[in-house]
């Protein structure tokens, strides 16, 4: 996969993980809270700025209660 490719598919994952969160009117705090995560950590993820782990992708989908393959929907 190239680096283009990669980096639009982490802005894509970005703005469903930011479109789910403030359908629940959460902040990065309330997310990170809820997927037992660190804020920053949430923050890099929504800004595509950083690669993450499917395990960290699973807890953010379940704190969300939707499946993972929603987080990547385009």
């Amino acid at each position: 996969m190239g680096a283009q490719k990669s980096h639009a598919t982490r802005r894509i994952l970005a703005r469903n993980i930011r479109r789910l969160r403030f359908a629940r009117d959460w902040s990065q705090e309330e997310l990170a809270a809820a997927a037992s995560l660190h804020q920053v950590q949430v923050s890099k993820i929504e800004s595509a700025n950083n690669n993450t782990s499917v395990d960290v992708l699973q807890r953010i989908a379940r704190a969300l209660g939707v499946p993972v393959a929603e987080l990547f929907a385009d």
